[in-house]
């Protein structure tokens, strides 16, 4: 058994988080119970669930562990040959099927889907641990780039932060979308000058110099289209009788 934990570290690291995992959210649930309106007092399948999750645990770090050696062999040149990726077959197919034997075969049969709390405390295990790794895998590939080290340890920091940090972004977006949280609201457009709906200045309305009748057409101009004052009706010396004769005999 020593000998096994020893060539396979992540079966050590996984039994560990597991176990770690399965204490911390029976002491939570546990305590949740003596609240008046908890939700898992009346839930049966609590500790069913969290042994679930629990070997869960166990497939995703062994399965963990061997991509992310896989990815540093392939990162550092194939060095080592086919017995390097020969290594990583063990680990990468138990741990992927412990992984879907759990949450494929035995999660669906118990009211996760309803009560969410041992998946919840998994998740936020999960987020924790492989972020944390992440961010340590990211720190050595810097630090080794600043102090020029080996391309073989700079691998192995690479593969870890790749790996172990897309397993903790997974877990938690999905804790995240169990908390129901929500996109940030995109900030307004700045206002529009000038504000749609008005017509713009110079257009819209008619312009000062058209539309209407300009001032000289249109309409009759001032000097035509009624009768000028020396015609159309008849003349002041004319077409009325004159007043010196004709027309209404004189008096």
């Amino acid at each position: 058994m020593e000998r096994l934990l020893n060539t396979a570290p992540g079966l050590t690291i996984g039994m560990t988080v597991a176990i770690s995992y399965a204490l911390f959210a029976l002491l939570l649930i546990t305590l949740d119970r003596f609240r008046p309106a908890s939700a898992s007092k009346d839930d049966t399948q609590v500790e069913l669930k969290i042994l679930v999750f629990a070997l869960a645990l166990i497939g995703l770090s062994l399965a963990a562990g061997g991509v992310t050696d896989l990815v540093a062999v392939i990162a550092g040149g194939f060095k080592g040959g086919g017995d390097a990726i020969k290594r990583v077959l063990a680990p990468i197919v138990v741990g992927g099927g412990v992984l879907a034997v759990m949450l494929l075969a035995f999660l669906p049969r118990t009211n996760a889907a309803t009560a969410r709390g041992a998946e919840a405390l998994a998740l936020l295990t999960v987020g924790l641990y492989f972020f944390g790794s992440a961010i340590f895998g990211a720190y050595g590939f810097i630090n080794g780039l600043v102090i020029s080290a080996s391309w073989a340890d700079s691998s192995g920091s690479l593969s870890l932060l790749i790996v172990h940090g897309a397993i903790g972004f997974a877990a938690l977006t999905r804790l995240g979308a169990l908390a129901g949280w929500t996109a940030p609201v995109p900030r307004a457009p700045p206002p529009q000058y000038p504000p749609q709906g008005y017509p713009p200045q110079g257009g819209g309305y008619p312009p000062q110099g058209g539309g209407y009748p300009p001032q000289g057409g249109g309409y009759p101009p001032q000097g035509g289209g009624y009768s000028p004052q020396g015609g159309g009706y008849p003349p002041q010396g004319g077409g009325y009788p004159p007043q010196g004769g004709g027309g209404y005999p004189p008096r």
